[in-house]
């Protein structure tokens, strides 16, 4: 017994550098598998689009297409292109964060009516979120944001073991509680700079 306790004596140094290594692998392992989710979920649902670029001759339009917000109801603002002869490309594909499920879904936006007449320009409510009462505030009520966390480091936790997560993912986040965009396919990614905050849904019209 002594002269095990005379070896991590004279060894302690050593077996320090030895078992630290070790300490934050399975430190770094711990953390890695904690949930992202560490608090009450956002309540409120929110609408966001992205851009939906189609270079097939056949889906150039002759407008294009901007989204705003208009007491509560989203509005979409069409405008012919200056040169027919080369239509738009870059459409808009829309989305709903449902806070119940806490998924998203693809919500309808197709082209508008008549597009070949608009002339010069053309303001429409869009009927897949007709009934839905919109706040453009970036804070939801119950405090959560649109962001991204690219190589973020999370918590404390992480700080002292040094993690950082390679997510593009963009996320709803409210203090330590994080909830990714996600919409049942795995290959489907909300990027950062790809991703257009449009409003929290508060009510109905």
């Amino acid at each position: 017994m002594m002269a095990d306790k005379n070896f991590f004596k004279d060894n302690f140094v050593l077996i320090i550098g030895l078992a630290l290594p070790v300490l934050l692998m399975v430190g770094f392992m711990v953390v890695a598998s904690l949930p992202q989710k560490m608090g009450d979920p956002p309540k409120y649902d929110l609408i966001f689009s992205t851009s939906d670029y189609n270079y097939s001759p056949e889906k150039g339009r002759p407008v294009n297409v901007s989204l705003v917000v208009k007491d509560g109801v989203l509005k979409a603002q069409y405008t012919k292109v200056p040169d027919t002869k080369n239509p738009n490309y870059n459409w808009i594909k829309l989305y709903q964060f449902d806070a119940k499920t806490q998924t998203v879904r693809l919500l309808e936006f197709g082209d508008p009516y008549e597009m070949d007449k608009i002339d010069p320009s053309r303001e429409d409510t869009v009927e897949a979120t007709k009934g839905l009462k919109l706040d453009t505030t970036l804070k939801s009520p119950d405090g959560f944001e649109l962001t991204a966390e690219n190589y973020r480091r999370y918590g404390l936790v992480n700080e002292i073991f040094g993690s950082w997560r390679n997510d593009y993912n963009m996320k709803l986040r409210s203090g330590m509680t994080a909830v990714p965009l996600k919409t049942g396919n795995p290959n489907e990614v909300f990027y950062n700079g790809q991703t257009n905050f449009i409003g929290w849904v508060t009510g109905t019209n």
